[in-house]
């Protein structure tokens, strides 16, 4: 009889889960080290490189709907100002600003970080949620409720 790798129990599958679950809190600790310590003036030609990629890429000018982050420096992240100037002001190739490319940004839910995606159309759209991270007010500008992205990341 021939064993398969593939996990059946239960306990198994969740102790993998767990070992990886373990090894993605250290590589994010060592990540985060190493951002810690990158010269800034690095940081920042790292950044334009990385949003000039993403603004030059096929992929991204043929899209009509996308979703970022809004960068907080003090965690860190890729800045993405320039991407989501550019996503909020580029009508697309026909010239309809009426067709403008629709940008969904996370917005924290609940104290468990749970998250939402909703469309905004300018950055005066964001304010500061109490860790003074940029998000979505959950209303329009006009009181009005704001359209909820459903979408599925998978991110390693």
């Amino acid at each position: 009889m021939s064993q398969s790798n593939d996990s059946s129990n239960p306990e198994e599958k969740e102790h993998d889960l767990e070992s990886i679950f373990q090894q993605k809190r250290i590589l994010r600790s060592q990540v985060r080290k190493t951002l810690k310590s990158m010269d800034p003036s690095l940081r920042s030609h790292e950044d334009n490189a990385i949003q000039k990629i993403v603004l030059e890429a096929p992929w991204f000018k043929s899209s009509q709907r996308l979703c970022a982050y809004i960068s907080c420096s003090a965690l860190r992240e890729v800045d993405t100002s320039k991407l989501l100037s550019q996503i909020l002001q580029i009508p697309n190739a026909d010239g309809d600003t009426k067709t403008r490319k629709k940008l969904y940004v996370p917005r924290v839910e609940d104290k468990n970080s749970h998250m939402r995606m909703f469309h905004i159309s300018s950055i005066d759209d964001l304010i500061a949620n109490s860790m003074n991270i940029l998000e979505p007010a959950p209303v329009d500008a006009d009181g009005n409720e704001r359209e909820d992205g459903i979408l599925l990341f998978i991110m390693l």
